[in-house]
């Protein structure tokens, strides 16, 4: 019968017929997975991206969609592997079972040890985010340097001269999460450059921890008029807390949001400003990437970093007088 299926050796027209007829009586459907697995191809790719303390937010389940739709178009069924770069062994596990020809690796960090065992392990793969040296990489990345430095050009022009900058927490910057880092980076820099005073606050990805933070920002920096973030569970907590306090947004405290998603810019009230990517298409492009690395192609081209757009909804507006 494997023979049959898999067309591996010559069959004779009268024995293929017969076992073409048994099958049918017996209603057999042959398993699909495990043929692949007999001829080293699965048919299945991995995206390996962690699951944080609330689950996957708007913005992560528009990558996690689009991601999924390309691979079908390309013939391939998508792994979700919900694992971050603290589980290594994991990821080994992923790779070692030979249940996936590649993998697409999400939440990169600046120094990110999956990315040196993908490379040991010849398993191709692209990333959405970037190491420090992405030289070798194929990846798709939002250009967040530029989103930082053009998130405090547009306060500026709105005349705040006192900003904040809504990170995740001290370890996820730690760690050297990229968009995290980069972004703090650019914003500390552009105000500096532009006379402006910034600050750093850090919250866990939760909307209690938003709630909270606001009071620590309120205490910290009395004189803070614009808020620029990269949190968005957290956002939506420190909004509604704000509203509870009399803090109007805008008129009192701008808020930008960079890499939000027009789904999740749209569950506050006022919808988020925000910088962002088209995120489907980044998934998407990362997807292409590496089928086309599994089709045997050089990929030392394979390196897009895409400059977000500016969509003003009506969360920031003109420093209070």
């Amino acid at each position: 019968m494997s023979y049959v299926l898999s067309g591996t050796r010559p069959i004779s027209g009268e024995t293929r017929e017969r076992i073409l007829r048994a099958m049918k009586d017996l209603d057999y459907t042959p398993n699909v997975l495990a043929q692949g697995l007999a001829g080293r191809r699965t048919g299945i790719i991995a995206l390996i991206f962690p699951i944080g303390e609330i689950g996957f937010n708007v913005t992560e389940l528009e990558y996690i969609s689009a991601a999924s739709e390309q691979a079908r178009e390309d013939g391939y069924h998508l792994l979700l592997w919900p694992y971050g770069a603290d589980k290594i062994e994991e990821v080994r596990k992923v790779v070692n079972q030979g249940l996936v020809e590649g993998v697409v690796l999400m939440e990169v960090r600046t120094r990110d040890e999956r990315v040196s065992f993908l490379r040991e392990a010849n398993i191709p793969f692209t990333t959405i985010g970037r190491t420090a040296d992405p030289a070798e990489l194929a990846y798709v990345d939002t250009d967040f340097e530029a989103s930082g430095s053009m998130a405090v050009e547009h306060v500026a022009a709105l005349g705040h001269m006192e900003i904040g900058f809504l990170a995740r927490t001290q370890a996820d910057l730690d760690a050297g999460h990229g968009p995290m880092v980069r972004t703090r980076d650019a914003v500390i820099a552009a105000a500096s450059e532009a006379g402006i005073r910034a600050h750093v606050f850090t919250a866990a990805p939760t909307y209690p921890a938003g709630r909270s933070v606001l009071g620590e920002i309120v205490a910290s920096a009395p004189g803070l008029t614009a808020l620029i973030e990269l949190n968005e569970p957290a956002t939506l907590g420190l909004m509604a807390a704000a509203a509870e306090h009399g803090i109007r947004i805008p008129d009192d405290l701008s808020v930008l949001a960079v890499n939000a998603s027009e789904g999740a810019a749209q569950l506050s009230s006022p919808p988020l400003t925000s910088l962002s990517p088209n995120h489907g298409d980044i998934a998407r492009l990362a997807v292409r990437y590496l089928v086309r690395r599994l089709r045997g192609e050089d990929y030392s081209t394979f390196q897009t970093l895409v400059t977000p757009s500016l969509m003003e909804r009506g969360s920031t507006a003109p420093a209070p007088s």
